[in-house]
């Protein structure tokens, strides 16, 4: 049997809050205000975090990040990887028609050179690169990670196929990962296609 991909976490790994406020939004609607069944799955730590408000602006740890998403997983049941797919896609919904509005172009290109520039405004680890690859196609690629998850990477991909869906790009929409840090690559490689 192949052993489960490992996390790798870096204590001064932190994103923005605007991630978890969205993760929290998606598990409101899916569990109700209290998300008791995801309470009883959390650390101390995490339990802490929760119990006060959380900003948009605030860094938080990435490793209560993915505890928190692992826990909404398990919650939830069926696939983790379902879960954490739309925890990517609602948080791109949320955040992307909501106060990041302005970053949707209309232009997929433009959108994802735009989003590695701001890369390290929400999150302090890795840098992101935007290559363009056709007229519809491009990869992006996450390099030199101190921290990584294959939690963050499934919700990743599912907040670029609904970035793209918000840019209404004309599909069909393809998102796939092809390389990961979590597997020893060296990068954490996303080919899209629209």
């Amino acid at each position: 049997m192949t052993p489960k991909p490992a996390d790798h976490f870096d204590e001064r790994a932190l994103v923005k809050g605007t991630m978890l406020r969205a993760h929290l939004s998606w598990a409101t609607n899916r569990f109700g205000p209290g998300w008791e069944p995801v309470r009883e799955r959390l650390s101390p730590q995490a339990l802490a975090l929760l119990s006060r408000s959380i900003l948009a602006t605030d860094w938080i740890p990435f490793s209560l990040l993915v505890e928190i998403d692992r826990a909404l997983a398990a919650s939830a049941g069926g696939d983790p990887e379902e879960t954490w797919l739309a925890l990517g896609r609602h948080s791109a919904a949320l955040n992307l028609t909501g106060v990041y509005k302005s970053f949707i172009s209309g232009e997929p290109h433009r959108f994802f050179e735009r989003m590695t520039v701001l890369h390290h405004q929400f999150q302090t680890f890795g840098r992101s690169v935007y290559e363009k690859l056709g007229e519809s196609s491009g990869r992006i690629r996450i390099e030199n990670s101190t921290a990584y998850s294959q939690v963050y990477c499934i919700s990743g991909r599912g907040y670029y196929e609904e970035a793209l869906r918000l840019l209404r790009a004309p599909g069909p929409i393809s998102v796939r990962e092809t390389a990961c840090s979590v597997s020893g690559d060296p990068a954490c490689v996303f080919e899209l296609s629209w």
